[in-house]
Order: structure tokens, then sequence, then C-alpha cells
């Protein structure tokens, strides 16, 4: 949105007030540029060569604005591929700990294992050296007792069920840390498997964003030959009809001067009749600005009209802004050319 201020400042002509009309806005040079160079091409790229090379470097210029927008946009998927890379990564190393954790503790129940099945193997052999004998009629009958013998059985049947027993928890808990172990390691499999997808993407997509920020490059030296030739098919143009839109030129661009100087033609042009200094001076105005002066009356009007629209008004004339004197019946406006 344009910012429009207002100016006053000291200016004594023949007695009278001047005062000026500032309408450059706050991000002024920019705006006035874009709309001055606009009324330009309005008015003098005339020539099929300049209208060539002018729709040459809109279109140039559309294209590198849209390979930059699409280089931008891919280069924020590869951030987001970036991210999902690095997610992958924690949690293949989080799974292979853990792989790494399981895989340890077989290995230590296998040796539990080992050392239990060795305990009770001695257990067994004292229990038959204890009784001199190996064999279950000697036992038999060198037990003094038929309930010795049966206590001598039952532990032998004890530590038999224990080394069963042992054996079956420690083989099933080994069985499902080996199981755990497997899953993990497939998840790892799957996980990595993405990632390289993942990265293989990555890898297309930047080289994309390459060939894009590549294309951009290129159409916008385009638009900028292309705008070169429109400038100086302007430039002639402006040379053979003498006239200008720039200020400080001191040129007469006035659309009407060939019909000048005649009073009350009959309709309005820019701002007011036609050879009238509203007419001439809404001319500037919009030649510079691309903006139509409409109902401000008279010249002497124009000020508080100006004020009213948003625009600033005060005693410090600059060029490129209107000039006002209010004494008269009707006042007078002023296009500024220098200061």
């Amino acid at each position: 949105m344009k910012t429009k201020k207002l100016k006053l400042s000291n200016r004594i002509s023949l007695g009278l007030i001047a005062l000026v009309i500032v309408l450059t806005g706050t991000s002024g040079l920019f705006n006035t540029i874009k709309t001055s160079a606009t009324s330009r091409e309005d008015n003098f790229c005339t020539t099929q060569r300049c209208k060539d090379a002018l729709t040459a470097e809109r279109e140039a210029s559309e294209k590198a604005n849209s390979a930059s927008t699409t280089a931008d946009t891919l280069d924020g998927e590869i951030n987001r591929l970036n991210q999902e890379i690095a997610m992958y990564e924690t949690r293949i190393i989080a799974n292979r700990a853990k792989s790494e954790d399981l895989a340890g503790q077989i290995t230590e129940n296998e040796r539990k294992l080992e050392i239990q099945k060795e305990a009770l193997a001695d257990m067994i052999i004292n229990m038959y050296l204890n009784s001199g004998n190996n064999d279950e009629l000697l036992i038999l009958a060198n037990s003094s007792s038929l309930s010795d013998y049966a206590e001598k059985q039952t532990r032998l049947t004890s530590a038999r069920d224990q080394i069963s027993s042992s054996t079956e928890m420690v083989e099933s808990l080994k069985n499902d840390l080996e199981t755990q172990k497997k899953e993990v390691e497939r998840i790892i499999a799957d996980q990595e498997i993405q990632q390289k997808a993942i990265a293989e993407t990555k890898r297309r997509e930047e080289a994309l964003v390459t060939e894009y920020k590549a294309n951009a490059v290129a159409f916008a030296a385009e638009s900028a030959a292309a705008r070169k030739v429109k400038e100086a098919e302007i430039a002639e143009a402006i040379r053979k009809n003498n006239s200008t839109g720039l200020i400080g030129s001191g040129i007469n661009s006035y659309p009407k001067r060939g019909v000048c100087p005649r009073d009350n033609l009959g309709y309005n042009f820019y701002g007011g009749y036609v050879c009238q200094c509203v007419s001439y001076t809404g001319w500037k105005v919009y030649e510079r600005y691309n903006i139509r002066i409409a109902g401000w009356g008279n010249a002497n009007t124009w000020h508080i009209n100006a004020r009213n629209s948003g625009y600033r008004v005060d005693h410090t004339p600059e060029a490129g802004s209107v000039a006002v004197t209010t004494g008269g019946p009707y006042g007078h406006v002023m296009w500024i050319e220098r200061v």
C-alpha cells in the first residue's frame, strides 16, 4: 500500500504563498520508478521491435521468477528430507545399540547356562561318589534302608529335574532374546532401505534445484537483454518525438501541446480543461506516478483536496511535486521540474 506524506514549505511568489504537493510514497523510489517506467512504455514503446522486446522481457522475467520460486520450494523439501534422514539415522543408531545389548544378554545367558550345567553335574558326581557306586542296584544294596534309597533317588531325580528345568529356562530365554535380536536387525535393515531411498530422492531434488537456479539466472539474463533493447527503442522514440517523461528534462511532453494555447476547449483532460494549468499538471502527475487526478477542482483548491486524499502538502518544493498558488479567482498549479 502506498503511504502518502504531507509537507508545507515557505515559498513566496508574487506575494502569494506557494504550497507544494508531494506525491511520492514512503517506499518512494521503487514505486516512482515502477509507475514512471509503465508510463514511458505506454507512451513511447510503439515500434514492433520495442513491443516484442517488452513482451520478451516480461515473459523471461516471469519464467525467472517461476524458476526461482520452484527452486526455493525444492530447497524447503530438501530441508525436510534432511530432517527425515537424520531421524532415521537416530533410530538406526538406537536399534543397533539395542541389538548389541541383546547380543550381550544372549552371551551372558549362555555363560550362566554353562555354569549351572557344570554345577549340577558336579552335584550328581558327588552324590554317586559319596554313595561309592554309580549303579542303582548297588546303591540300593548299599542303602541302609528303603527310605535311604528313596531319599538318594529323590535327590538324583531332583538334580536331573533342576538341570532339565534350568536348561529349558535358559534355552527359552536365549531363544526369546535371539528372536528379539532378529526383529531389531530386520527393523534396522528396513530403516536403512528407507534412509537410502530418501537420500536418493534428496539427490534428485538437489539436481533439480541446481537446474532451476541456473534457469532462473538464464531467464533473468534474457529479461535484461530484452529490457536493454526496449530501453534503446524508447530512447530513440523519445529523441524522435522530442518528448520525455523524465523529471528535470525541461521538455514539454504534454500530449495536447500541439493545440495550445487555447482556452476552454470544452472537455476535461487529466484533471482539468485542455491547455489549462490543471490539465498540464494533472498529465505530468499521471506521466510520472500513474496517478489520475479527478475532482480536485480549480487550482486554488488542489492543496485542500490533496491533503484530504492523504498526500503530503508543505512549503518545501521538490522535483516531481506540484506547486500551488491560491491567489486570484482560480489560483495556479505548476509541475516542478527542478529545484
